[in-house]
């Protein structure tokens, strides 16, 4: 296991994303026959490939406002996916199964997303006193927001045996723990984290403030789990103010996605929808492994018992 920043949530999106940019460069590059761009549109030219001016300002829209970067570096950005994409169709990655499937997927989701914005439209800026009262509901992620110092151990979740369990319940520290999974031949990887109330399950803050320091406790969640200590537990207030930006943005994003949802709702109610070979039952089975993979248990059983949520998205 390699020494890394542990996270309680997990990586995501990384791989979509990639198969994302390629499916935006197919249709910007893929196709153009040498010569057919006039030459005043033109940027530069990898291996007898243009890339033009609107390729240009098209990527430029989709920096997000506010981030320093020159067309220059831009324009070398897009001369590099163009080499990357060349050599990927010389190898003959474009028609590799797995990559067009990843790019059917990517295509679907742009023109469903597509579909979505044109017809909601964005979100009206909501007002001081949605802002405010958003606020004034949510004390433990804003006027009672706390910050959590951890330390901890990451370990495969197949190796969190009986054994090891028992071993937290009546370890009195972390160093303990290490020296346990020293002598057993556990892997793991140690880190430090931050985290705070605002971005936690309300049951796990619950948990965490209950928690003396220094009093081991296990958060499982896929393929991993964490071995914690509580090392500190400290005040850090956000004044509304402070928290306004977030709080709007947040709000945003949720009448986005009610507006979303509604409208999905709508379009069934239109279209003749059948479940087929019991894929109806196929939530309820997830849903039961989702549970299961990232349900934080602290040592003891009645802390366990407290938290009732799977672990979301933590940061400093």
């Amino acid at each position: 296991m390699k020494n890394s920043r542990n996270s309680w949530t997990g990586n995501r999106g990384a791989l979509h994303m990639c198969v994302l940019t390629m499916s935006v460069m197919l249709v910007a590059c893929g196709g153009d026959k040498e010569g057919s761009k006039p030459a005043g549109q033109s940027m530069a030219r990898v291996n007898g490939e243009d890339i033009t001016v609107h390729q240009l300002n098209a990527e430029l829209e989709r920096i997000p406002a506010g981030q320093p970067v020159s067309r220059k570096d831009v324009l070398d950005g897009l001369i590099g996916r163009q080499l990357l994409l060349q050599q990927a169709k010389k190898e003959k990655a474009d028609r590799d199964p797995r990559v067009l499937q990843a790019i059917e997927r990517s295509k679907e989701q742009i023109l469903a997303q597509h579909y979505l914005q044109a017809k909601i439209g964005k979100p009206a800026r909501p007002s001081e006193a949605e802002i405010g009262k958003f606020y004034e509901d949510n004390p433990v992620m804003f006027a009672q927001r706390k910050l959590f110092d951890t330390r901890e151990l990451t370990i495969a979740t197949r190796d969190l045996s009986v054994e090891l369990i028992q071993k937290m319940e009546a370890a009195r520290s972390l160093d303990e723990v290490e020296r346990w999974l020293d002598a057993h031949g556990v892997k793991y990887v140690p880190a430090q984290a931050i985290r705070n109330s605002a971005e936690l399950p309300p049951q796990l803050v619950e948990m965490l403030e209950r928690i003396p320091t220094g009093k081991p406790f296990t958060v499982r969640q896929g393929e991993q789990s964490q071995l914690a200590v509580l090392q500190d537990v400290r005040s850090s207030p956000l004044t509304l103010a402070m928290a306004r930006p977030r709080i709007e943005q947040y709000l945003q994003l949720r009448k986005s996605r009610e507006a979303g949802e509604a409208e999905i709702a709508r379009l069934r109610t239109e279209s003749k929808v059948e479940y087929l070979n019991g894929s109806e039952q196929l939530d309820q089975v997830q849903d039961g492994k989702e549970k299961a993979a990232a349900m934080p248990q602290a040592a003891g059983a009645d802390q366990a018992k407290d938290v009732g949520h799977g672990v979301t998205g933590l940061g400093k």
